[in-house]
This record gives structure tokens, sequence and C-alpha cells, in this order.
């Protein structure tokens, strides 16, 4: 197991570290950090004069293989990549690791434990610790004066959380909130293994993961409906695990976004979508914007293509949305009419509906069918035909389609 640290050229005085009920007498930090880690070597990461100044007294101090590994003094920001360089230089992808953070320029433990957050989530590292002595802090009524060392893995969820929501606000998935909460559950559920009554408390925290994974998935998957019935539930759900949520101080970032997460659903949310049509499709045509504010351009079109189908059928005052025989009929005689009517209008004449002569905005609907069903198709089938439209196309595209669908009548 390898400890990374670093060390700088200040002063070091000799304390007792502390932590877990083991100390180490010494004036480095990394001779206690390594002991507690059960590390086999250890990568120092330090300026030459660093080196100069306290490396022979380093390595007489550490009882084990220790490498140095010269870096910059961090003056710029580019200076400082190359301190997270050097960091990542070190460590191979899956392998068990400490970071010992305590001494080091002042940017260092800064650069330390970021690269710590980094390593763990973008090469998979096994981090086992990130320590900290904190030596002003320390016990000067005794002798030697005893330092507490801190393991600031814990803190490091704090990067993580922030990771979530800011993926949370771009895409609007909470499968990540919902990840970060399952790991919290575990943790409670073992310090409440005890007590019954705590223990099904816990369970409502891993049944608000549950929603967040569901509801997000039955967005990606384009299950309006249902998405809807579980955002009805969503605030029920949150209630029911905010006493467990308050009680674990790692989950205090998620409950600073609560709010936001609700807010980003709830013009989503409808108990009985079969029970009121009307606010089905309003809904549904909620959802499509909303799908085009997080981007998913994919999901969008093909819900947007599906509604107009949907709308068609409420003017026509047919109640059951989802009846393949009514929606296939629809399909047919709009997509008939729609291409009769390109047909006229290419060869400039006043177009008359057959069918659809009642349907409002008629000549709107039948030139919006024909480009919609046609960009869905493009996307939809992986554009596997001759000259399919460039990204930035489809994108403007449908775009112009949420704006059509919003003007039409409810």
């Amino acid at each position: 197991m390898k400890l990374l640290t670093f060390l700088g050229v200040g002063r070091y005085d000799e304390t007792e570290y502390n932590w877990n009920g083991q100390s180490v007498l010494g004036r480095f930090a990394p001779m206690a950090s390594s002991k507690f880690s059960n590390a086999d070597q250890v990568i120092v990461f330090a300026t030459q004069e660093a080196e100069l100044a306290h490396g022979q007294a380093f390595r007489s101090a550490l009882n084990l293989p220790v490498h140095f590994v010269p870096v910059p003094k961090g003056e710029n920001e580019d200076e400082l990549w190359q301190v997270f360089s050097k960091v990542a230089e070190n460590v191979v992808p899956g392998e068990e690791v400490a970071f010992d953070v305590t001494h080091g320029l002042r940017s260092f433990p800064l650069v330390g434990i970021l690269a710590a957050a980094f390593l763990r989530t973008g090469l998979r590292v096994s981090l086992k610790a990130v320590y900290y002595g904190a030596f002003d802090v320390r016990d000067q009524s005794v002798s030697p004066n005893r330092t507490p060392m801190f393991d600031l893995t814990p803190m490091l969820t704090l990067l993580e959380w922030a990771i979530a929501s800011d993926r949370f606000s771009r895409t609007g998935d909470g499968r990540y909130f919902a990840s970060l909460l399952r790991e919290q559950q575990k943790k409670l559920a073992l310090k409440s293994r005890k007590k019954s009554d705590q223990l099904t408390q816990v369970g409502n925290i891993g049944k608000l993961a549950s929603a967040l994974t569901d509801i997000s998935q039955s967005l990606s998957l384009i299950r309006p409906q249902l998405a809807m019935r579980q955002i009805e539930r969503l605030p029920t759900q949150v209630q029911a695990a905010l006493p467990m949520l308050a009680q674990a101080s790692a989950t205090l970032p998620f409950q600073m976004m609560l709010n936001a997460t609700l807010q980003s659903f709830e013009q989503l949310s409808l108990s009985d979508p079969s029970s009121d049509l009307r606010q089905d499709l309003l809904t549904q045509r909620a959802m499509i914007r909303w799908y085009a504010d997080h981007e998913h351009w994919m999901q969008a079109v093909s819900l947007a293509r599906e509604w107009l189908v949907s709308w068609v059928m409420l003017q026509f005052g047919l109640t059951s949305l989802t009846v393949l025989a009514d929606r296939h009929r629809i399909e047919g005689v709009v997509n008939s009419e729609a291409e009769e009517f390109v047909k006229i209008k290419q060869q400039h004449m006043t177009y008359q509906p057959v069918f659809l002569k009642t349907l409002p905005q008629v000549e709107t609907v039948l030139g919006l069918w024909k480009s919609l069903t046609n960009t869905r198709n493009d996307i939809d089938h992986a554009a596997m035909r001759e000259n399919p439209q460039e990204p930035d196309t489809l994108v403007k595209q449908i775009q112009g389609y949420i704006r059509a669908l919003e003007d039409l009548p409810l």
C-alpha cells in the first residue's frame, strides 16, 4: 500500500500524532500516517529546496522505502497543474493508496485533496484515507504535545455531491444523487442495526434513492405518464427521509439541493394522467420542454411526435390515448392529408382538408407533421439514410418544433 505525501521547507517540530486510539511520536506527520495505514512505501512530492532541507531527516525517520518526486513551487496555475500531474503519474489505476496532506507548501494540501478525489472517481483508485495532522490545534498542556490527526476522506464526499449536483443541474438525472444516498443509507444502517425503529427510518433514504432512480429512468426511456405519477409521490418520499437525512452530516449538500430538485420536477407532476387528458397533454408538453432544456434531444423529438398524435386525438374526442388502433388510424389520416398538403402547396394552390376540416390550425399541424416525423426518424434510425442532417441542424429543428407545439391550443 502506497502513501503519497508532501514536504515543505518549514520547521517541523516533534509532536505526538493521535488517530483512532493510536499514537506516533515524531517530527513528520507521514511517520504516523504510514503506520496508521500500514503503508509499505512512501512517495514524497517536494521542491528541490524542501528535499535539501529535510530529505535526509525524513528518510531516516521512516523505516520504509521513500521516493522523492521533484515538483515546482506552485507559483502559478500551470505549476499547480504540474504538481497534480506528478501525483497522477505515480498512481496506478485500481491500486490502493493513502494520502497525507499535512505538510508542504500552502497550496499543496489543497491540490492533494483534489487529486485524491479525482483519482478515486476518475482512475478508480482505492483510497484508504486522507490524513491531516492538525498541528495548529495541538494540546500544548502536555509534553510532548499531542496533535490530533484526522481522516479527511469523508469530506471528499462533498466533491462527489458537487459533481452529482452539477450533473443534475445539467441533465436532470438524479441517479448520481441516488448512488450517494445509498452509500449514506448503508452507513446509517450499520449504526442503527440494533434499533429497529431507526432501521425503518433509514429505509426511507433507500426509498428516496429508488424514487430518484425510477424517475430518471422513466424520463430517459420516455415513459411520460409513469414519470408523472412517480414525480407526484416524490415530495412525500422526501419528507419521509428528512429525519434520517438530518442525522447524516454527509448528506447536508443533498439537503441543500432538495428544493432545487423538487422544483426541477414539479411541472412534470400529475397523479392520474388518464383522468384529465388535457392536463396530461399540458404536462407532456412541459416534459418536452424539460427534455430540451436538459439537452435530451432524442427524447424531446420522440415525445413531440407522439404528443402531436395525441393532440389530434383529443381534438376529435378520443378519450384513450394509448389505444394503438386509434393512434394508427389518426396517424394514417394525418399522414395522408399532410402529403396532400405538401403537394398542393408546392403547386401554390389553396389546400382544402378532407378529414381534418375542424382541426385547429390545420395547415400548421400538417406542415409540422411531415418535418417533425422526418427529424424523429433521422435521429431514431441512427442516420441510416442518405444525407442525414448535421447535429446542430437537428437541434435547431427540434427547438422550432417545440415552439410550434407550445402555440397549439389546449
